[in-house]
């Protein structure tokens, strides 16, 4: 697993031992960021079940301003830290040990993102209580995009949000939301 593009391109990255991340595969990541290209210059990142924070790292890598990186697990905190460390990117990202609901509680009406990474185990059944509570607590920008990863498609459908695209890369989809506010 590495970075696949920008200032960090070519870093190895660490990741947990033992089967509780999933890492998103090169070629996932090629297209997620490939849509998001034009987007990511100087923009707050929230990168949500991080695991090894390979998804943030890669925005940053690319031009996005900052990066939250949360997870409950102990040792996708110890990999996410590792690969902060390596990639000298400790001024612009910080990482938050714990659930998803509590971490988005601590930024309610104090911090919005720009894009966020939505990447739980997939048959958690998170992604649409995610979705609402992003919109709950207040945490996303116009026009903020939100990208889920999962193993079956996204149904979705809530007032503000507008599907972008969903797509299959092998055994994974990549669904691309926009945030409209109302």
């Amino acid at each position: 697993m590495r970075i696949i593009a920008g200032e960090k391109r070519g870093l190895k990255l660490a990741s947990q031992e033992g089967m509780e991340t999933r890492p998103t595969l090169d070629r996932v990541k090629e297209a997620m960021f490939g849509r998001l290209q034009f987007e990511l210059k100087g923009k707050h990142i929230l990168d949500l079940f991080a695991g090894s924070g390979a998804l943030g790292l890669e925005a940053l890598s690319r031009g996005a301003q900052d990066a939250v990186f949360v997870d409950y697990d102990d040792g996708a905190g110890a990999a996410v830290k590792r690969n902060i460390e390596a990639a000298q990117m400790e001024s612009r990202a910080v990482f938050i040990k714990n659930d998803y609901v509590a971490a988005m509680k601590l930024f309610q009406n104090k911090r919005k993102f720009d894009i966020v990474f939505i990447d739980p185990p997939y048959r958690s059944g998170f992604y649409g209580k995610v979705l609402c509570d992003l919109v709950e607590y207040g945490l996303l920008t116009a026009g903020a995009v939100v990208v889920t990863e999962s193993g079956e498609p996204i149904e979705f459908d809530a007032k503000g949000y507008r599907l972008e695209k969903q797509k299959k890369y092998g055994k994974t989809f990549l669904t691309f939301f926009r945030w409209k506010e109302e």
